[in-house]
Parts: structure tokens; C-alpha cells; sequence
């Protein structure tokens, strides 16, 4: 099986934020979600991310990394997110909880794709 090429991470606090800018995380300093092939073609078919991309004049493809930061950014985001969930998406549940962890830690929402 392949590894996972498509990450999303929140820093678990402003100096795990600083650290991975540096590329020196420490164990603990992120939450992250690894997405199977699967999952990003999902999520690539999806609204979801042009949504996302327009509303925070962003960029999150697949050959690009990017991020959401700042809590008007996160709020903006958790809106947009919590408009798609459906009841047995797990996947747009499981970036509910990254968004409003980057929000509770004021940190970001990372995408390493």
C-alpha cells in the first residue's frame, strides 16, 4: 500500500505553528489526518473545495499546499464545512473537528497536498 500523499494538519499550538514553518515538529505538535486515494477523490470531485477556495481566495488542490489561517479565515471555513456535512460523511466531520481545533488553538488548518 502506498503512503498517504494527501495531509491535513492543525498545529496543536503557536509554537508547534512556528515549528512546523521551520519543518522541526515534535511529537504532539500536530493533528493530523492522512486521506486515502479514495477519500481525496471524493473530495477533489466535491464542491467542497472550490466552496473553500472562492469564499478565502485560496488555492487547496492537488498540486498545491496551502492553509487557512486566522479566525475569520477558520470561522469562514467551519461555515462552509458545517453547510456539507450530511449525516454518514465522516470525512467533512472529521474537518469539522480539525477547523475548530485550529479555531480553539488559533493555529491553521494545513493542507500538503
Amino acid at each position: 500500500m502506498n503512503a498517504p500523499r494527501h495531509w491535513i494538519v492543525v498545529p496543536t499550538s503557536k509554537a508547534a505553528l512556528q515549528r512546523l514553518d521551520l519543518d522541526q515538529c515534535l511529537p504532539g505538535d500536530l493533528v493530523e489526518l492522512a486521506l486515502c486515494e479514495e477519500q481525496w477523490a471524493t473530495l477533489s470531485r466535491s464542491d467542497l473545495l472550490a466552496n473553500l477556495n472562492r469564499a478565502l481566495g485560496i488555492l487547496i488542490d492537488d498540486y498545491e499546499d496551502a492553509s487557512i489561517q486566522g479566525q475569520a479565515a477558520l470561522a469562514t471555513a467551519l461555515s462552509i464545512l458545517t453547510r456539507a456535512a450530511t449525516a454518514g460523511d465522516e470525512l467533512i466531520h472529521r474537518l469539522i473537528a480539525l477547523n475548530r481545533l485550529a479555531l480553539e488553538r488559533d493555529t491553521g488548518l494545513y493542507f500538503y497536498f
